[in-house]
């Protein structure tokens, strides 16, 4: 559903039919009924019930184009989920600010593997190995140079990553006229590198470091990169990745991870994957342990309908040996 000319009140934040002149305003939405299933967790009621809208809306500005982007979800009455701005000055490139959309830096390329449905370590408390900041309070830059596209994001501050109990005060978001706080420990920057060097091949780098203000033992800088190639050809497309992450806090374990996957269109309304992803807590103290995911998806789409499924499993979760978690998700998804 497109809602195109609606006029943005800045006095009232209520939505009016104006002139020509007007930014232009699409909505879009979704509701998702899923059913999960946990081995290791207790699931209680196995089904769930969310709803999104989004506001999409774009005008000349002087001669440039903002655009802007927002997101209200279930419990966001009050306040938006996730927004961004977004300045687009031609052959100079894109500036902008992100509160939660992840648009910017490392963040965009953490998981390339091709997926019918969600990545392989969601929900079974694997991780990617990255410590990035995940794109909150952040500045932004992209532009692309002889077919390669930069990301870069900025960090100016965000919540503490240690134990500390003045940390623990720390926000990680802020609003209109408001900051995060002096209890805000870490900022840094993070960039990637993408590009198509010949048809059906993808390429990309990257890398980031967070740096910490605190002066306690709890506290040390991070570093964490990663980089991907995938090939489609045909309803096919594989890929593999390889990242790393290091500090964040002492005593922290070193990733080394690797990520591989393939994917297949069987026809235009479905699509099924597989996917691999090792992670290798390098512990200092302690003998290492591999943290190890599989997971397998599927996605069938009809119209504005959509039913994915996918079910992950972990072994070692966290680089604890002997714990386990095996999830299944079925999600039924409507989109207007």
């Amino acid at each position: 559903m497109n809602i195109k000319k609606i006029g943005l009140s800045a006095l009232a934040g209520s939505l009016a039919m104006v002139s020509a002149n007007a930014v232009e305003l699409a909505v879009s939405g979704k509701s998702e009924l899923t059913y999960i299933n946990e081995d290791r967790a207790v699931t209680g009621n196995p089904f769930g019930f969310g709803n999104e809208i989004s506001f999409t809306g774009s005008g000349d500005v002087n001669g440039v184009t903002a655009t802007y982007f927002a997101t209200i979800a279930d419990g966001g009455v009050s306040g938006f989920a996730s927004s961004s701005m977004m300045i687009d000055m031609g052959d100079m490139g894109k500036v902008g600010f992100d509160q939660g959309v992840g648009e910017f830096g490392v963040s965009t390329i953490d998981d390339k593997m091709p997926a019918a449905y969600e990545e392989s370590w969601n929900y079974t408390g694997a991780s990617n190995g990255l410590r990035a900041s995940g794109g909150t309070n952040a500045l932004g830059y992209i532009n692309s140079f002889a077919g390669y596209t930069l990301n870069l994001e900025i960090n100016p501050g965000s919540g503490a990553t240690t134990n500390e109990a003045s940390a623990a005060a720390a926000t990680s978001t802020s609003g209109d006229g408001a900051s995060t706080g002096e209890d805000t420990t870490n900022s840094g920057y993070n960039w990637a590198l993408t590009g198509s060097p010949i048809d059906g091949l993808t390429a990309g780098v990257g890398y980031g470091k967070e740096e910490s203000t605190l002066t306690s033992t709890n506290a040390e800088d991070a570093e964490f990169s990663t980089g991907f190639v995938t090939y489609a050809i045909g309803g096919a497309t594989v890929g593999y990745q390889r990242s790393e992450g290091t500090g964040g806090k002492t005593g922290n374990a070193a990733n080394q991870v690797e990520m591989y996957g393939v994917s297949f269109s069987v026809n235009e309304n479905l699509a099924i994957s597989y996917n691999v992803l090792d992670n290798e807590f390098a512990k200092a103290s302690a003998s290492h342990v591999t943290e190890e995911t599989t997971g397998i998806g599927a996605s069938y789409t009809m119209g504005s309908a959509s039913v994915r499924g996918v079910l992950n499993s972990t072994d070692n979760v966290a680089g604890s040996s002997g714990t386990n978690e095996e999830v299944m998700e079925i999600s039924l998804m409507l989109s207007f």
